[in-house]
């Protein structure tokens, strides 16, 4: 069987997996999931992702222009997508490099109670040494809604939700902890794919995706941020790094976006080389509490958000 076949069957639900997911759906949610009161008065991303706008998501919608609703909404580095699914936008285009994160995405869109029904066994079972059981078969395996349930899981109990791959691609995130995991319930997983249905999800590099940008789209870009010191490196995101040569690059891109005639909004770094890079636009600094080390100690620092309008 080759690759590509293996990956295809990997896709396929299982019969009997559907068969007792049927009477799965009837048992009550465990303590440890988020409560169906929280999940159903709004959506909140269903991942943690290290520089996630979460937290600052209501100052973002500040500066977001009055008719977003009416336009194609774009967002090439989707990380959690918490600016996306804070506005449920009609239309979209979503789009990440990170494979295992768009995987996840498709997953939880097209078939949420498959993914709740693995999830759900991995909180009943969580422990230092079942994490790292999971990561060894998550790094074995092909994607599925067994393997968006493992990088859930995975996501909400290693350290400090930061997704990281060594040279050959495994995922090597150490175990952060997290007893129990606040894990999504069923109706938020439910509720995201509803949301995730209006958009569509690619696994691509941001300039494919805004090579087919047009006027009057709204583009928002959150790229991996410049270290701000020489120990906060969230670089390696993928196996490729994001570099400052990288930075230059998407700085091109966005005036060419501006050319074009679309609405663009940036969240990046307060540092002097962006303010430089883009001079051009409007920016406005907004204090946030972000770790920038590699410890679990939270500073204020400062973003920038820079828009085109």
């Amino acid at each position: 069987m080759t690759g590509s076949e293996r990956q295809k069957k990997a896709r396929e639900p299982n019969r009997e997996i559907i068969k007792n997911l049927l009477l799965f759906d009837n048992l009550t949610p465990e303590p440890y999931i988020m409560s169906e009161s929280d999940s159903s008065n709004r959506i909140e991303p269903f991942l943690r992702w290290a520089g996630g706008k979460r937290s600052i998501v209501s100052y973002l919608k500040n500066y977001l222009p009055s008719d977003i609703q009416d336009r194609l909404y774009i967002e090439p580095f989707l990380g959690a997508g918490s600016l996306f699914f804070a506005l449920r936008p009609k239309s979209a285009s979503l789009a990440d490099s990170n494979p295992h994160l768009i995987d996840c995405f498709i997953f939880v869109r097209d078939c949420p109670n498959l993914v709740y029904y693995y999830l759900h066994k991995h909180g009943n079972r969580t422990s230092e040494k079942y994490y790292y059981k999971i990561r060894d078969e998550y790094n074995r395996s092909y994607a599925s809604a067994a393997q968006a349930a493992r990088f859930i899981y995975l996501n909400k109990t290693c350290f400090n939700g930061i997704f990281r791959v060594n040279r050959k691609g495994k995922f090597n995130v150490p175990y952060g902890r997290k007893e129990p995991p606040f894990l999504p319930d069923k109706k938020w997983l439910q509720i995201a794919s509803d949301v995730l249905k209006s958009a569509i999800i690619r696994c691509s590099n941001y300039d494919i995706i805004l090579a087919t940008a047009d006027i009057d789209d709204f583009i928002y870009l959150d790229p991996p941020y410049p270290p701000l010191n020489d120990t906060s490196n969230f670089t390696h995101y993928t196996k490729e790094h994001f570099n400052i040569r990288d930075h230059r690059r998407l700085a091109e891109t966005m005036h060419e976006l501006d050319a074009r005639g679309c609405l663009v909004m940036m969240s990046n770094a307060d540092i002097p080389i962006i303010h430089e890079l883009y001079k051009r636009f409007r920016r406005q600094s907004l204090p946030v509490r972000r770790y920038i080390t590699c410890k679990s100690v939270k500073h204020l620092v400062s973003e920038l958000i820079i828009t085109n309008y």
